[in-house]
């Protein structure tokens, strides 16, 4: 006696049956549509339809993640940038590790992958076929364009973005939805606070790349409370550069090759302040009693160093809890989409051995 179809790949056939009558294209057409190896054979028009629907639905053709009982895959992607040093990342390896302590304790998997576009596959459909598979998508990857944003308007799988993918024109309260990530600006403002406390009046910036969102609140929240104290920052005394040592060893470098040189670094990572730490080591100043530096991070290198370093802590623990609980719950919802959200998570200063008063004599007078 022949045996009867396993009913779960019976339900996925119905599936790809009902997407082709609604379209009026076969079966065997969806499938292909369905499949990045072979999406390539379909027309590109009847392509998108297909993808149209099937996020419409919600329909996954993988059967073999499902949870019958609720009627979901319990398991989630997280989208990442491609790059061979990602997992030793303290802003992604942090929030990987988050997110998969967060998914195991609600019995949920992670899988972890990169964007695949192409000429012919725009971020939309990408996006679609990452979403396959799983119950929806955490976006960590590369920043987007305001014309990728444009393109995910309308999105139905459920998806959370980091601000920190935003382009620097694109306001988080524009998509339609979630949002999370940390108050750049807040923890900015606190850092430069705690220095003017100090009784620091001469203040140097060593930044990030321009074009980062985190790095621009970072300089937007240091500058405000500057200016406002009266003491901005000569230009010479504002420099950028990638999230890296070699940014803070440059960046300190040539503050202290200046006549007259600042007595503290607001330092727009921990990469950087280690950098600047280590070269004003090199040139005889001593930290914190000559300048002081303020990091921005926390990370596990934080205490390492010496002196052990001062520095806005993200909590990107909490910020992975915060992303998968509202990934679960869009899931859960049958098929409506999340609720837009705009949740920034405060970053607190942490005062370690790095940061002193301020010098009654400029060292270089």
């Amino acid at each position: 006696m022949p045996r009867s179809p396993h009913p779960r790949s019976r339900a996925d056939r119905t599936g790809i049956v009902q997407i082709a009558a609604r379209l009026g294209v076969s079966p065997s057409t969806v499938s292909r549509a369905l499949r990045p190896e072979t999406a390539h054979l379909v027309q590109a028009q009847r392509r998108k339809a297909i993808l149209d629907l099937a996020e419409q639905q919600h329909f996954s053709p993988n059967p073999g993640a499902r949870i019958l009982r609720k009627g979901l895959n319990s398991t989630l992607t997280v989208v990442v940038p491609l790059d061979e040093n990602i997992f030793f990342s303290e802003y992604y390896g942090r929030f990987l590790s988050g997110t998969l302590h967060s998914a195991a304790a609600r019995g949920w998997g992670v899988q972890i992958s990169t964007l695949r576009r192409t000429p012919a596959t725009g971020l939309r459909q990408a996006m679609q076929y990452l979403g396959l598979d799983t119950s929806g998508i955490i976006y960590l990857a590369e920043p987007l364009s305001r014309a990728d944003v444009q393109e995910l308007r309308g999105y139905r799988r459920p998806f959370v973005m980091t601000k920190s993918a935003l382009p620097l024109d694109v306001k988080a309260t524009e998509l339609d939805v979630p949002v999370i990530g940390v108050d750049n600006f807040a923890g900015a403002q606190t850092a430069a606070n705690m220095l003017l406390q100090l009784g620091h009046q001469r203040i140097a910036l060593l930044l990030g790349p321009p074009g980062s969102r985190d790095a621009h609140e970072r300089k937007q929240g240091y500058l405000s409370v500057l200016e406002k104290a009266g003491v901005m920052p000569r230009p010479e005394w504002i420099r950028e550069g990638p999230f890296s040592s070699e940014t803070g060893r440059a960046g300190m470098t040539a503050l202290l090759e200046q006549k007259d040189r600042p007595t503290a670094v607001c330092c727009a990572s921990d990469e950087i302040a280690f950098g600047a730490i280590h070269a004003a080591r090199l040139t005889g100043l001593r930290c914190p009693k000559d300048i002081s530096i303020v990091g921005f991070d926390d990370g596990l290198w934080a205490t390492a160093c010496r002196p052990a370093l001062t520095t806005i802590r993200q909590p990107l623990a909490d910020l992975a809890e915060r992303a998968v609980s509202l990934l679960v719950e869009a899931a859960g919802a049958n098929g409506k989409a999340p609720r837009p959200v705009i949740h920034d998570m405060p970053a607190a200063i942490v005062i370690r051995e790095s940061t002193h008063s301020a010098p009654l004599i400029n060292p270089a007078l």
